[in-house]
């Protein structure tokens, strides 16, 4: 249950303008479903600073909590946003809203509900992640949920703390300078190490690896390099982001690591 709330956890975040997204997304006879899903690697599209940015979430939310998880056998009645969090992979790693990084979250729960950030079971909804980055980073999502279920015929809230979705955020350079930086990796998905081909002709200074919740696996002084070879054997598998980076941008690719 905790990964399939957490998909939908993050499209409840406080957005309260009028949605533009169209809950469309075809999930065929699923009971419930995620677009992007974390669950299975999905991530939103890559972030520029000071570029215009959005991209769509939808889901499919089920009467029955058990649709998800087979150990809650309760009916679920609707899911609400309580709170969302970026944390920040430089520093100390600041906790930050979205507004604080230039983005908003934006619900359409296609009227069912004054707040447009709640979402029945048994409907389909979306949301928008939108607005103009102003800083870079690899950012952790943290969202606060309260999934409300059935129990003796009451509604019932029952908090959850999510995590599993990342959002790159490329900068602060423009896109140009960033697609200096693109470099070839391979094999991905990855099962014993995986090799970096870095750029010719681009000044590079670093390379990192870092996992869903931010935290660098491996770093390397890529200065002079041609080629970058990672060991990963004893990595878990799931899904990693490898960043380079340059004298005033990066790039970033996702790796999946499947032993």
């Amino acid at each position: 249950m905790k990964n399939a709330i957490s998909a939908v956890a993050f499209m409840l975040a406080a957005g309260f303008a009028a949605a533009q997204c169209t809950a469309d997304f075809d999930f065929g006879t699923a009971a419930w479903g995620a677009s992007p899903d974390a669950s299975v690697g999905e991530q939103f599209d890559t972030a520029y600073v000071n570029v215009d940015y959005n991209d769509v979430f939808h889901v499919l939310v089920p009467v029955d909590a058990s649709e998800i998880d087979p150990a809650f056998q309760l009916p679920l009645d609707s899911i609400i946003l309580v709170d969302a969090t970026l944390i920040a992979d430089s520093g100390a790693g600041a906790t930050l809203s979205f507004e604080d990084v230039g983005l908003e979250i934006v619900c359409n729960n296609n009227g069912v509900s004054p707040n447009p950030c709640t979402f029945v079971g048994g409907g389909q909804y979306c949301a928008e992640l939108t607005g103009v980055p102003n800083q870079g980073g690899l950012f952790a999502m943290t969202l606060e949920v309260q999934a409300w279920v059935t129990v003796f015929g009451v509604a019932v809230p029952q908090p959850y703390l999510f995590d599993g979705f990342t959002l790159t955020v490329i900068g602060p350079s423009s896109i140009e300078e960033a697609q200096d930086l693109r470099f070839n990796m391979y094999p991905n998905p990855s099962a014993d190490q995986f090799q970096v081909e870095l750029p010719a002709g681009e000044q590079t200074n670093r390379l990192v690896v870092r996992d869903l919740m931010g935290r660098t696996m491996h770093e390397v002084n890529a200065l002079n390099q041609d080629r970058v070879v990672i060991d990963v054997a004893t990595w878990s598998d799931g899904i990693y982001f490898v960043t380079l980076e340059g004298a005033n941008s990066q790039w970033t690719e996702r790796l999946v690591v499947r032993h």
